[in-house]
């Protein structure tokens, strides 16, 4: 659970300069919202919280569930697994206030235990799975504080470490929908 210190620093950490009085005008906000992706693999549900620091830009951090069910895409006949992460991410938005279209790119990090099973062998594999993200979206406005952001995403899946029998990575593509309140 080291994890969810950090997160909060790094939150923190990022609130506060926003604060600072030598940030260009636009509009300082932080998102805070649910998120699910779907790939055909799987599917992420999750939190976020977004510091939109300056004009254009928008920081963002993540902390998800992973459900994969690779069924024959993988290394083996079938895998299936779920495991935690998080992430942080970047998005550039077009207009100086962080709404309508914008391009992002994320770094996600998963810890992951997957089941497979090959021929009559099966087994469980444990891995830390890289996923570095490039994305692009809309954020619509409800009211001026509620928001609802689909998006793209389109990288790879990278395991870095991996315990046991090598299962399935490569190139991935995540359709999602984000909604939340921005405050």
């Amino acid at each position: 659970m080291k994890k969810l210190p950090v997160f909060i620093f790094l939150f923190l950490l990022c609130k506060n300069s926003c604060g600072q009085d030598d940030i260009e005008m636009g509009y300082r906000t932080t998102d805070i919202g649910a998120e699910f992706q779907w790939y055909p693999a799987g599917g992420i549900t999750g939190l976020h919280v977004a510091v939109n620091a300056k004009i254009h830009h928008s920081v963002q951090f993540r902390l998800g569930y992973n459900k994969a069910n690779r069924k024959d895409w993988g290394e083996n006949d079938n895998e299936k697994g779920s495991g935690w992460g998080g992430g942080i991410g970047y998005r550039y938005h077009f207009k100086p206030f962080p709404h309508k279209f914008f391009i992002g790119a994320r770094m996600d990090l998963w810890s992951m235990k997957i089941d497979w099973k090959e021929g009559t062998q099966s087994g469980t594999t444990k891995t830390t799975t890289l996923q570095p993200l490039f994305e692009i979206g809309y954020t619509f406005f409800i009211n001026d504080q509620a928001f609802l952001t689909p998006s793209i995403s389109n990288g790879a899946e990278i395991n870095i470490k991996t315990d046991g029998r090598k299962v399935g990575q490569g190139f991935v593509t995540l359709i999602g929908i984000s909604a939340g309140v921005r405050l």
